[in-house]
């Protein structure tokens, strides 16, 4: 029968990171729980959805080895109200018991029984990333991505290593987000990868990385699976084994006659107050009217009681044009881009627009125009 001391600090802390695997699943209960397991003189919690896999360790004190499968949610509610440095949690006739200092509290648990094993990547091509760079570049890119998992082939991150080159591309076929990088000297010359990611298991990679100090992350995969290490926290999930769209004819094909140079943060000031305008819009959801004519750019955006037209100045190479733009879609990336200068590359309005930072040339951004209403 479990029965540790542990700092209540750290154990808030593992659960808060293992539980971006744990999601409420009525058919089998276990799985909506955190697995403890004792193993030495540390504590491992293990959070698991069967497609997403989350492991990390504290230290414990272990008076008595065991394993249980808390109901999370409720026992982190109660941890943030106790101020005790120290906890004891012991497992009594299947019950968890809490006990710091001005409190003995129970808690019902899962049948631990039932939670299954641990799966391992055995085999793979393995990688390793500054974390914080690539937490920088997965943030970018995933703007992009479905946000719907019914769409599984899109709602994901495509990572692509080939050429000696990390490929970050995401799309929900209304835009597209592609960033590449050179790879280290140390990580060039390996296996080519080619794998999507879950939007669920990126989004829990960044909440994780954003708690951890470690410097560097490791990546592993075998094309099904992919393992990612950083400090003590092991994340293991499946890929997606669907298409993903043929970005490649998109970077290689794209055309454009026009060019547009903006003042990035002029651009981004009129899209947010331009986006207020058009977040309601029933005809046209955050869409805003686009004037480009004599190096200055017209903006309008209306509701269904407003409506508001900001003109900045820009510098045009090629004809005007009038085209209609999701304004969310393009403050979405110009907010990521660091540089002075914001280029857009047109051809028509009916046509695919390119958004890319003048000073950087390994980011690009493809975004669908809307129809346009003549007036």
């Amino acid at each position: 029968m479990l029965h540790i001391i542990v700092d209540r600090k750290s154990l808030l802390r593992a659960m808060t990171i293992v539980e971006n695997a744990v999601t409420e699943n009525k058919v089998k209960e276990v799985l909506s729980g955190i697995y403890i397991e004792t193993q030495g003189e540390k504590a491992i919690l293990r959070g698991t959805d069967l497609e997403l896999s989350i492991n990390t360790e504290i230290e414990a004190q272990v008076e008595e080895d065991g394993r249980i499968v808390i109901k999370h949610k409720l026992i982190e509610e109660f941890l943030k109200q106790i101020s005790d440095d120290k906890i004891t949690l012991i497992e009594e006739s299947g019950k968890l018991v809490i006990q710091a200092s001005s409190t003995n509290t129970e808690f019902s648990l899962y049948n631990v029984e039932n939670f299954p094993l641990q799966s391992k990547l055995e085999n793979g091509v393995e990688y390793v990333f500054e974390k914080g760079e690539l937490l920088n570049k997965i943030e970018n890119v995933k703007i992009s991505a479905s946000p719907n998992p019914e769409n599984l082939a899109v709602n994901c991150i495509r990572v692509e290593i080939e050429e000696n080159k990390l490929k970050l591309i995401s799309s929900d076929t209304y835009r597209l987000t592609y960033i590449e990088e050179d790879l280290e000297e140390s990580q060039k010359n390996k296996e080519n990868l080619s794998l999507s990611i879950p939007l669920k298991t990126i989004d829990g990679l960044i909440k994780i990385m954003k708690l951890i100090d470690e410097e560097k992350i490791v990546v592993k995969s075998d094309g099904s699976k992919v393992f990612f290490k950083f400090s003590n926290v092991e994340i293991l999930t499946r890929t997606i084994d669907l298409q993903f769209p043929d970005y490649k004819s998109i970077l290689n094909n794209s055309q454009h006659n026009k060019k547009i140079l903006l003042n990035t943060k002029d651009f981004l000031s009129v899209l947010k107050r331009t986006a207020i305008f058009v977040r309601d819009n029933k005809e046209s959801k955050n869409g805003g009217i686009f004037n480009f004519s004599n190096n200055k750019l017209l903006l309008t955006g209306t509701s269904e009681n407003a409506q508001i037209k900001e003109e900045i100045v820009t510098i045009q190479e090629g004809e005007d044009l009038r085209i209609s733009l999701n304004v969310k879609f393009l403050l979405d990336y110009i907010s990521t881009i660091k540089g002075k200068v914001t280029v857009l590359e047109l051809l028509n309005n009916k046509s695919s627009v390119i958004v890319k930072d003048e000073d950087n040339d390994k980011s690009l951004y493809f975004t669908m125009p809307l129809a346009l209403r003549e007036s």
